[in-house]
């Protein structure tokens, strides 16, 4: 029964983007039915989530679905429509399909007087299935498709109001660098069909591999990861893609693509069980994206940069995982994340959606007025803190734990990373409430009357904050009773590197600094925030005059990208140009035409109208048949 539903779970977001999309493309009528697009679309979703929960509810050991064609078969290589559920891809698509179905019900609020809805549905219902298909694929070709279905998905929609240049370049500029890490995917693939002979996942788990090869394929597979979830060098698109609507930040940030390289790096545990140095790497960049995006943070005014910024931190949280070889925990932290992040971001929108801008100086004493949204976006705030017994603290804490777990087993860098680590647990807790106070308490400094979102937002925001408070229980670290999610379910699909098991008395005293880090946090911002409002924020950037700038131009980042590479392009581009053009435009034209008009002239002499000339260029022309026929 199961196994017949499964493959009706991934085609109804599919069968949505389809119909939707070419209802509205035929029938110009239909696009003014936004309401009922919108349904449908939530509606499908809706149904796949019910169909993978009743899927988890009765999991017992991975199920297997294919569909009667091959995809493409160049013998000996086969690569079937098979994909795989097992607690690793089931997990991952109740996340999806869960968090996908709330933004996709928030939606209907927020576009619903958008002209364009009819694209914007038919693209989050394709969004869906582009995700589902990388996390369920069981061949490394058909994950790549899902990969490039959800980056040209993100494009259509990070550029959805691209009458504006500004979003259609933060499109492409999305688009392009998921291109450069792709590279790293691709070459991966090959190396390990040329070492293996075959591209499915379950088989690739049977061979071993020797350390050069690990190293690099990991290496490859990082590079791949820093892409789609945004770490350094390639992280640049993710805080410009705040251009799309604010419903499409929250599906790319919280449940969709910027999950892709998390899942990637956990699913392919095998290799970097293999090759520990590549851990390293992992850990060290994931550690450095972390520091750079809670940085760059503290210095935002417009509330989806912030957050943006929060994100690209959060997911070198992930990463630190990753490269301590705790993987279930990254996946742990992917899912805790999704509640809250999701949460600030239909937060942030449900505060725009009111207050016409995005910049949180011209906002404040917005709870009064929007008590919903105010309460539940401060319990996403206390979350991604990292504030008992909140979802974040826990996915969090534990990932401190790996690191230092890392260090005591002689390890000794991952000290230092346990270090920086909470630092940016600080920042992170100071930025967020910097942005919640300077947001919702103290007096309004807007100039538009503020109301209240409807219903069809707010339940979302409500639900959402649901699963922000109670998330992290099935994580609980060891000293509360253990993980149920890491010990109980994930361990069925992916495989921790081996770490010492710490001390209760350790256990505890990272407990109470995580903790005490996070309320330091919070404190400070309430102190230089909550007490003294915008003035709080005037007073940091004129205390750090010159490090506050450095940091709200983004660290000068995309300056250095343009002058690098950007500007590089550019001569390059208009060298080629003018050699190109001199020649294909000037000198290949004047020769074709010469040696065109030279052969007519040849031809023009021969036609002089004497027939008897004529005959003798038949019988020439004869006799060379011949002594050619003779000859051959």
């Amino acid at each position: 029964m199961v196994s017949t539903l499964l493959p009706l779970g991934l085609a109804l977001p599919l069968l949505g983007a389809v119909t939707i999309g070419l209802g509205g493309l035929w029938l110009p009528s239909l696009r003014e039915q936004r309401q009922l697009l919108g349904g449908i679309a939530t509606l499908l979703v809706g149904i796949t989530f019910s169909l993978f929960l009743f899927t988890f509810l009765g999991y017992e050991k991975p199920l297997y679905f294919a569909f009667t064609w091959d995809w493409f078969a160049l013998e000996p290589l086969r690569v079937p429509l098979r994909y795989q559920v097992d607690s690793l891809s089931l997990w991952m698509a109740l996340i999806i399909t869960g968090i996908g179905t709330l933004i996709h019900l928030y939606s209907i609020g927020y576009m619903g007087s958008d002209e364009g809805a009819w694209r914007y549905f038919a693209l989050l219902n394709l969004f869906i299935f582009s995700m589902l298909t990388l996390v369920l694929a069981d061949s490394l070709p058909l994950l790549f498709l899902g990969w490039e279905g959800v980056g040209a998905c993100s494009y259509f929609l990070i550029g959805f109001w691209f009458a504006e240049e500004g979003n259609a370049k933060a499109a492409q500029k999305a688009f392009i660098m998921n291109r450069i890490g792709d590279v790293g995917l691709l070459a991966a693939m090959i190396i390990l069909y040329a070492e293996t002979g075959t591209f499915d996942i379950d088989r690739l788990k049977s061979f071993s591999y020797a350390g050069d090869t690990a190293y690099v394929v990991g290496i490859l597979l990082f590079f791949a990861a820093t892409g789609k979830s945004a770490q350094i060098p390639l992280y640049t698109w993710l805080p410009d893609a705040m251009a799309g609507p604010t419903p499409v930040s929250a599906l790319i940030h919280a449940a969709t693509m910027v999950t892709a390289g998390i899942y990637l790096l956990a699913r392919m545990d095998f290799l970097y069980n293999s090759a520990p140095e590549a851990l390293y790497i992992v850990a060290g960049i994931g550690v450095a994206t972390a520091l750079l995006g809670a940085a760059i943070a503290l210095a935002q005014h417009d509330i989806k940069r912030i957050l943006a910024y929060s994100t690209v931190s959060q997911l070198g949280f992930m990463f630190a995982s990753i490269g301590a070889g705790a993987y279930t925990l990254a996946i742990f932290h992917v899912f805790t994340h999704a509640f809250f992040k999701a949460l600030l971001f239909l937060g942030a929108g449900s505060v725009i959606h009111t207050v016409d801008t995005q910049d949180i100086r011209e906002m404040g004493g917005l709870r009064a007025k929007m008590p919903i949204t105010g309460v539940t976006f401060w319990v996403g705030v206390l979350a991604i803190a990292g504030l008992p017994p909140l979802a974040g603290f826990f996915s969090k804490d534990e990932i401190l734990a790996a690191t230092y777990t890392r260090g005591q087993a002689g390890e000794t860098l991952y000290y230092i990373f346990w270090g920086i680590l909470m630092g940016v647990a600080f920042l992170t807790a100071f930025y967020m409430g910097r942005m919640a106070w300077l947001t919702f308490e103290g007096t309004y400094r807007g100039r538009v009357s503020i109301h209240e979102s409807p219903m069809v937002m707010t339940i979302p925001l409500l639900l959402l904050g649901i699963g922000s408070v109670g998330a992290g229980f099935v994580g609980l670290p060891s000293i509360l009773g253990g993980s149920w999610l890491r010990e109980k379910w994930l361990s069925r699909s992916v495989q921790d590197m081996a770490l010492p098991h710490l001390s209760h008395e350790t256990e505890i005293f990272l407990i109470i600094a995580s903790t005490m880090i996070a309320i330091i946090g919070l404190l400070a911002a309430w102190y230089l925030y909550g007490k003294r409002g915008i003035e709080g924020d005037k007073l940091l950037s004129a205390r750090l005059a010159g490090i506050y700038a450095w940091l709200a131009s983004q660290a000068k980042v995309d300056l250095l990208y343009e002058r690098i590479f950007v500007q590089s392009y550019y001569v390059i581009a208009d060298l080629a140009k003018d050699i190109v053009g001199s020649w294909v435009g000037r000198l290949l034209p004047n020769t074709v035409v010469k040696g065109i008009q030279g052969l007519s002239d040849l031809f023009s002499r021969l036609h002089v109208g004497y027939v008897p000339l004529y005959v003798a260029y038949m019988i020439g022309a004869g006799l060379l048949f011949v002594l050619w026929m003779v000859l051959t």
